[in-house]
């Protein structure tokens, strides 16, 4: 941990295994925070934030310029250590740990180009009102397992360029990464001279660092990306605090009966097999229709079996070993109901053997999956495609509307009167066009409808994230 200016283990003395999904192994003993850490690390954080304050954007942009220049001479082992501590293949760990550098750049340039109003005066006419954002102070950040590295630098960098001291929690089962990026601008802090606990990282269980951060007065935002029933408990004890969730997802994918079969059949592999299936837009539900399934649904099988289970440091594995216990006995869950109320298993949906842990799963494919089923009602996360058919483009979006979720989606069709239809009517944050629910970038707003989140984030807007308006009227004279 990294809390008021050094490197510290828990107040407690406790620790806690990181052991790989991979091997087996324990690979790493973590300092066990509490409570009493996360408070030290928001009075640390509160007291440095005025400092912070001085700084101006050129300087802040050069603490992060630096903090690239120290994490990537050694991107190469980050990836390594990342496949080994989340399970996804070295081919993705190493896309990851090189994208952290792009989102941090990106950061420094919306920071540097945020634009605020100026308003002329109706009611009193001889004022201007200039509107600056400014920021909330100290803001909480927790992020999920998934994303080990590229989820700190996509929210870390964004509240410090605004202004605000960070007490991060990463993941208790993928800390290494997130340890690793604070590493690197830790390194940045001190050769600029930066007050040193403008960056707190507090290793530990959620029910207690993740609470007390949350609940805490001196916290002035919270950014969360995780589960639902975890943005519920943000919620409800952050009180008036701002607040930011980017939580779970049910992702459809739609094949139009005029798709370009083989891109939606890649797509839908590639969005369902994707980190092995472990992301809140992953292609959750493939919704096909009946004119093309058969064709449509013998391709997606025959990919899907292409994909290479294995270990994941070998170049040429596809997908790696699920992450945790909980989340694939969650997918066996989903498969088991499904298979109970008539589905068919088309290709893998089950554990391999012959590996050093009996985390690693078959990518898989299901035929005949009904709306009353698991694999429809709710998230699944895990490298399964469950088809479901519909006749009419009506049907399909009522399938893919009726839902407690609303993160994202994606429609397969060569018709823009198709396109637009989904694209207006889809209860979701994000509508792709002819690509995978699994699609992101850095500029575009990232959110959810329904219980998928509050609030949004990217590329500007992540600036309004962390930040809050201040309006100052001037008078002047016409």
């Amino acid at each position: 941990m990294f809390v008021d200016g050094e490197w510290t283990g828990a107040e407690s003395g406790e620790t806690f295994d990181v052991t790989s999904p991979a091997t087996g192994e324990v690979i790493a003993k973590v300092p066990k925070g509490g409570k009493k850490d996360a408070e030290k690390a928001i009075k640390a954080a509160e007291k440095a934030q005025e400092k912070l304050a001085e700084k101006t954007t050129k300087e802040k942009e050069r603490l992060w310029r630096v903090t690239i220049e120290k994490l990537e001479p050694n991107l190469e082992d980050y990836a390594k250590e990342m496949s080994l501590e989340q399970g996804k293949p070295i081919t993705e760990a190493k896309e990851e740990v090189y994208e952290v550098a792009d989102n941090i750049l990106w950061a420094v340039e919306d920071v540097k180009h945020l634009e605020t109003e100026v308003l002329n005066g109706y009611l009193q006419p001889d004022r201007k009102y200039i509107v600056q954002r400014e920021p909330l102070g100290v803001v909480g950040i927790i992020t999920p397992w998934n994303y080990p590295m590229v989820m700190p630098a996509e929210f870390i960098p964004h509240a410090i360029l605004c202004g605000n001291s960070v007490v991060y929690k990463p993941a208790s089962n993928t800390p290494i990464g997130g340890i690793r990026f604070i590493e690197g601008m830790v390194e940045a802090i001190e050769e600029l001279d930066f007050p040193k606990e403008i960056i707190n990282i507090v290793t530990g269980p959620g029910s207690e660092v993740g609470s007390e951060i949350s609940s805490n007065p001196s916290v002035g935002g919270i950014c969360l990306v995780g589960e639902v029933t975890t943005g519920q408990k943000i919620v409800e004890s952050a009180g008036l605090k701002k607040v930011t969730l980017e939580l779970g997802g049910n992702d459809p994918l739609i094949v139009m009966d005029d798709a370009d079969l083989e891109k939606a059949a890649n797509d839908t592999v590639y969005g369902c097999c994707g980190n092995a299936g472990q992301v809140c837009c992953a292609n959750e539900r493939i919704l096909v229709h009946e004119d093309i399934h058969d064709e449509f649904v013998d391709m997606v099988v025959e990919k899907t079996k292409n994909v290479k289970l294995g270990d994941p440091l070998d170049e040429d594995t596809g997908i790696g070993p699920m992450n945790n216990e909980d989340t694939l006995q969650k997918v066996e869950k989903h498969v088991e109901d499904a298979k109970e109320k008539g589905a068919n298993i088309l290709c893998g949906c089950k554990r391999a053997s012959g590996f050093p842990t009996d985390l690693y799963y078959e990518p898989g494919v299901i035929g005949d999956v009904t709306t009353d089923m698991l694999l429809n009602k709710e998230e699944t996360f895990g490298p399964v495609a469950p088809i479901i058919t519909f006749s009419s483009k009506e049907e399909a979006l009522e399938i893919a509307n009726n839902q407690p979720y609303g993160l994202s989606s994606a429609v397969h069709t060569t018709n823009l009167d198709n396109a637009m239809y989904f694209s207006d009517k889809i209860q979701a944050g994000n509508v792709i066009v002819n690509g995978p629910v699994l699609t992101w970038d850095l500029l575009h707003p990232w959110s959810g409808m329904k219980k998928s989140g509050i609030g949004a984030t990217g590329g500007k807007w992540s600036v309004e994230a962390f930040t809050t308006i201040k309006e100052i009227q001037l008078p002047w004279k016409q």
